[in-house]
This record gives structure tokens, sequence and C-alpha cells, in this order.
């Protein structure tokens, strides 16, 4: 799966757009909007992007729980030497649980960090929001990505159409 990101500089090229994608078959969940003012885009029924789209959350999570992970193996390794005479049982008990809740933790913890932390991607567009700009995101799967820059072109000729890959994608091809 990809995520196709371009600017439509007005909210007529964003509808027109939209409109195209759902007509071609794309879920309506698939289709992120961003804009400086979120409450026009929802009084005409577009879908404005959520946290998950405009944040660091996902990321931050997953680091938040590899590192919550390391530090609970850690933990329940220097636990379970200590309760080496009490029993192999116990041991490994000690380091299941540590780690189980060191990757609840640092999940947790990444996830209050990320909700805070701006998508980097979306920086440089902040100057053509402010102007009227509408972000549009729409997740698609690797082989309709030709078909939908065209639709893309059919209402935002001049676009400047970044693709970006999304880390969740379990469907990765082997190198």
């Amino acid at each position: 799966m990809k995520r196709l990101v371009f600017l439509a500089p007005q909210l007529q090229h964003a509808q027109g757009v939209v409109a195209e994608f759902l007509n071609r078959g794309i879920e309506d969940e698939s289709i992120h909007l961003l804009a400086d003012d979120a409450e026009l885009l929802e009084l005409l029924a577009l879908r404005p992007a959520s946290v998950v789209e405009t944040t660091e959350l996902e990321n931050d999570m997953d680091w938040g729980m590899v590192a919550g992970g390391g530090f609970g193996l850690a933990a329940g390794l220097v636990a379970g030497s200590a309760l080496t005479p009490a029993g192999p049982l116990l041991s490994g008990g000690a380091l299941v649980v540590s780690s189980l809740l060191g990757i609840g933790l640092g999940g947790w913890l990444g996830r209050l960090v990320g909700e805070e932390t701006p998508l980097a991607l979306l920086q440089k567009y902040q100057h053509a929001l402010q102007q009227g700009g509408i972000l549009v995101m729409v997740d698609i799967p690797e082989e309709r990505m030709s078909e939908i820059h065209k639709a893309i072109r059919q209402y935002c000729p001049s676009a400047l159409v970044e693709i970006v890959h999304l880390h969740w994608d379990h469907h990765q091809q082997a190198a």
C-alpha cells in the first residue's frame, strides 16, 4: 500500500478529485484531507485527516514498543538471574512478564509523544494550507498508482504528487 500526497490549490479541486477517487472505487476511509479550516471540510462532507495521518503517532508508538520491550527484556534477564535458585519456571516467567510490561509501557509512552509530534512531511505544506490549499492524502495499492495519478492530473494538473510508503503495509514485496 502506498500513500499519494498532493496539494489541491482550492477547495473545488479537492472536491473534484475526491469525487473521482470515489467513482473509481477508492474507499472513503482511504482518503484524508487536511486544511487550515477543518470545519469547512466537515461542512462539505469531506473526510478530514485524523491524528493518525497528521502526527508521528504510529511511528513513535512502534519505536516505544521496541525500546520498552528491550528494556523489559533486560530487566527480566536481571530478575531471572536473581531468581535462578527459585527455579527456571519462575525465572522464565519474570522474563516474559517484564518484556510484556516493557512493550506495553513503551508503546503507551510512544503514543503520548507521537500524538504531540506533527508529521514531518506536513511541514513543507504549512504555508500553502494557510493560503487556502487543501492537502490530499490517498492510500492505494501500488498497482493502481498510475490510474490514480492520472485522475489527480485531471483535477490538479500542476500538483506535485509525492509517494509515501506506509510502514504498516503487511503485504510488502520481497527484495
